[in-house]
């Protein structure tokens, strides 16, 4: 009969700690059994991204038609909030869901409210905050009043990590607290000021998911459920990134630019899936806050890149500021996944040497995209020069581990 190891086995009910993610078990032969499968995805899950992939194409019209063709300094900073709030709304619940939910009935009704709340943060994103401020507060606000309903629910209950609810509850009451105030300057006439106030909550916000960082909750996460949420997220933001190439492919007298346009994002991707899908470890115990900054920026970066594209096509926008948003893209992208080294599989370790010369690839496409800025396929060019060489790179660091004999595994299944 086949025996088991017990990795990792850190439950509130074995050693009476808040951290109850069950136990990694893995037989004699390597094989993790039934009770390592951990959090798994839910369908309900996928559903609620649904509303963030509409978040995400109203964000990227409030970029794509610049009045005149002269991007403001104003028009970037609605973006960039916008954007912080799209991440900051999908992170709240999805760390709920990672640590807390126990998909009860109350889980269910309070996720939907807040899909509909969400879908009014949707509508209120307007270039003019003037529009539909009252609409976004609103929503922000039910967005985090379901979130803390949750946690207070999950708290009063019997469910693990009662301390991490109550620390998330403290969190997002003076979150809620100040949105709040701010709802109640703007009927006071104070309208500017309560702008200026959320802007700084919503950036302040975007830090709940790193409050773990150290103590005794730093490893209370169920890592592959969180990393899988995260990729799907990117997918959703490459999929608008795609959308923003098709204008390219005319019906008539097509543009060979999409074609290139469209390999960059192929070519972003297997990056992407290279670095984070396929040289992490994602089963093993590990404190997230890394690899949950690195998607942060390379949010950013895909939707950087998605609206670089879109001013390629329209040909109004001044050649440099498109040139800015995909050098900004490639540096952060790139940046991004060179910074998940820490989580990488045995065998896998980057040197020096390798992110090195992943910078110095991201370095020469970038002096490229600027120097070269008037001509949209020099842009195109030094996009395919930064993504394509840490691509390659990434794959000969992967394949050649393999081909050397030293087949990556995971750091959970070497315990002896």
């Amino acid at each position: 009969m086949a025996t088991n190891k017990y990795i990792f086995g850190r439950t509130g009910a074995q050693e009476g700690g808040d951290c109850s993610l069950g136990l990694n078990v893995i037989n004699e032969d390597g094989v993790p059994s039934a009770m390592a499968s951990g959090k798994k995805v839910e369908l309900f899950e996928l559903f609620y991204d649904l509303i963030f992939v509409y978040a995400v194409s109203r964000l990227t019209l409030l970029m794509e038609e610049p009045e005149g063709g002269i991007v403001t300094s104003e028009m970037v900073a609605v973006y960039a909030i916008f954007l912080m709030l799209i991440i900051q709304a999908w992170f709240m619940m999805t760390s709920y869901v990672n640590r807390c939910c126990t998909w009860r009935w109350h889980d269910y009704v309070l996720l939907a409210l807040n899909m509909s709340a969400a879908v009014l943060m949707a509508q209120s994103m307007s270039g003019d905050p003037d529009e539909s401020s009252t609409a976004l507060m609103v929503s922000i606000a039910m967005m985090t009043g379901s979130v803390i309903v949750l946690y207070a629910i999950h708290y009063l209950g019997d469910g693990p990590q009662k301390g991490y609810a109550k620390r998330s509850l403290a969190v997002l009451a003076v979150i809620e607290a100040v949105y709040m105030a701010a709802l109640c300057l703007k009927f006071a006439g104070s309208e500017e000021i309560s702008k200026y106030i959320v802007a700084a909550n919503i950036a302040v916000g975007m830090m709940l998911p790193l409050m773990n960082r150290r103590g005794e909750f730093a490893e209370c996460v169920h890592f592959p459920h969180l990393v899988e949420r995260m990729e799907l997220f990117t997918i959703i933001m490459f999929g608008e990134a795609l959308i923003s190439v098709t204008g390219f492919f005319k019906m008539v007298d097509p543009e060979p630019l999409g074609i290139i346009n469209f390999l960059i994002i192929i070519v972003m991707f297997g990056f992407y899936v290279c670095r984070v899908h396929l040289m992490c470890d994602h089963r093993g115990p590990a404190v997230s806050d890394r690899m949950v900054g690195c998607h942060y920026l390379i949010y950013v970066a895909i939707s950087a890149i998605t609206v670089a594209f879109k001013y390629m096509e329209g040909g109004e926008v001044d050649s440099f500021v498109t040139a800015t948003f995909m050098a900004v893209s490639m540096l952060l992208f790139n940046l991004a996944l060179l910074s998940t080294s820490r989580y990488y599989k045995d065998g896998l370790a980057a040197g020096s040497k390798d992110i090195a010369m992943g910078l110095l690839f991201t370095a020469i496409g970038i002096a490229v995209m600027l120097a070269f800025h008037g001509e949209h396929y020099a842009l195109s060019i030094g996009a395919l020069i930064g993504f394509g060489a840490n691509l390659a790179l990434s794959l000969m660091m992967y394949r050649g581990r393999t081909a050397a004999g030293r087949e990556p595994v995971e750091r959970w299944n070497t315990t002896s």
